[in-house]
């Protein structure tokens, strides 16, 4: 089982990131790393895609505060939640420490966690339509094939329509994995929840796997590249099952130029399916 925390990884604007380790809260910048003990903290708030962590003041002293923008709205949420639960207990009438003596901040040279922009949403049709289209497509297909050796009477040309039409489907349907597999690499990691996933041995194959934020342990695929050591998944904040490996940039490239290939065969097949099947009809 991976020792892995179910404490979601924030990444904000700026290259920022903030994450749970051990008995204190990290905050990385491009250029400094501030270490925010457990005990130093008041309490975490969520606010939309921004994500405060104030500190702890004796009374009559501005409480200092550490902030991240423009986060995963569902990370955040479960961040803050995830973070106050663990914040130790203090007992009524006990004078608050000043938090911001227990903070340390170091200097970092360059950053070492990329991120985009984004605001756009999900289709949450997509699972449904990966199904149907492809039915549809392969009732219409049937329905052009029968319609040519009717109407043609050419049965050799009604069975070219129907096998060349297969390709179409195939290689449009294959486009359409490559086209959802970049959509989740480039949602997930920004609107989704981050957290750590380790190597595993499940059913004596090596894997990777995570933990939710109901602890549940869930696999998930890593990238090739990956040889034992830890690395960052997003996963759906509704459908947790759902999870990518962060990928680079490279690997979104290669996956769009893949589809956009696809696409082309797609194309072309498509173009010549018509050729065939329009002079059956042409009287």
């Amino acid at each position: 089982m991976p020792n892995s925390s179910s404490i979601p990884v924030l990444l904000g604007d700026g290259h920022a990131e903030l994450r749970s380790e051990g008995e204190a809260l990290l905050l990385r910048r491009p250029h400094e790393e501030v270490r925010i003990p457990l005990a130093a903290i008041a309490r975490v708030r969520a606010e939309g895609r921004d994500v405060t962590v104030e500190l702890t003041a004796p009374v009559g002293v501005e409480a200092a505060s550490y902030r991240i923008e423009d986060v995963s709205r569902a990370a955040a949420t479960a961040f803050a939640d995830a973070v106050n639960g663990t914040l130790p207990d203090r007992t009524p009438g006990e004078e608050a420490v000043d938090g911001s003596a227990l903070v340390v901040v170091s200097a970092l040279g360059t950053p070492d966690t990329e991120r985009e922009d984004d605001e756009e949403e999900p289709d949450e049709k997509a699972g449904a339509a990966l199904t149907r289209v492809p039915l549809g497509f392969a009732v219409l297909l049937v329905v052009l094939s029968v319609s040519v050796g009717v109407a043609g009477k050419e049965f050799d040309r009604a069975v070219a329509v129907l096998m060349l039409g297969s390709v179409v489907g195939a290689f449009g349907f294959f486009s359409w994995l490559a086209l959802w597999s970049a959509w989740d690499d480039w949602y997930l990691p920004r609107h989704g929840i981050t957290v750590e996933a380790n190597p595993v041995l499940i059913q004596g194959r090596g894997t990777y796997a995570y933990t939710d934020t109901t602890g549940r342990v869930r696999p998930v695929a890593a990238p090739d590249k990956a040889r034992g050591e830890t690395i960052r998944v997003a996963y759906h904040p509704r459908k947790p099952q759902m999870a990518v490996a962060h990928k680079g940039i490279g690997s979104a490239v290669k996956t769009l130029i893949g589809a956009a290939s696809l696409l082309a065969v797609t194309a072309l097949a498509g173009w010549g399916t018509a050729a065939l099947a329009l002079p059956a009809f042409g009287g």
